[in-house]
């Protein structure tokens, strides 16, 4: 868990890095059309890492129920209550 979420933050530097240099390529106009494309990718692997590793956190348990029924073992589903 701690893994995935060191990851998810290096992907949240990727994305901000990439996006940087790609806001700043425009704006220069120094970038050629290669640059532009080659850093759009990027940036778009990126975020498809950073919602990846988001929705596996999201699916191990980091925000989907309560910290009490965390404790307790439940799902937080309708077959959980009585």
């Amino acid at each position: 868990m701690t893994q995935l979420r060191q990851l998810r933050a290096v992907y949240t530097g990727g994305v901000a890095a990439w996006s940087f240099c790609l806001l700043l390529g425009m704006v220069t106009g120094d970038g050629s059309a290669r640059q532009t494309v080659l850093l759009l990718a990027l940036l778009a692997a990126f975020l498809v890492l950073l919602l990846w590793s988001t929705w596996c956190l999201w699916e191990a348990g980091t925000g989907t129920r309560r910290p009490a029924d965390r404790a307790r073992g439940a799902g937080g589903g309708y077959a959980d209550r009585p």
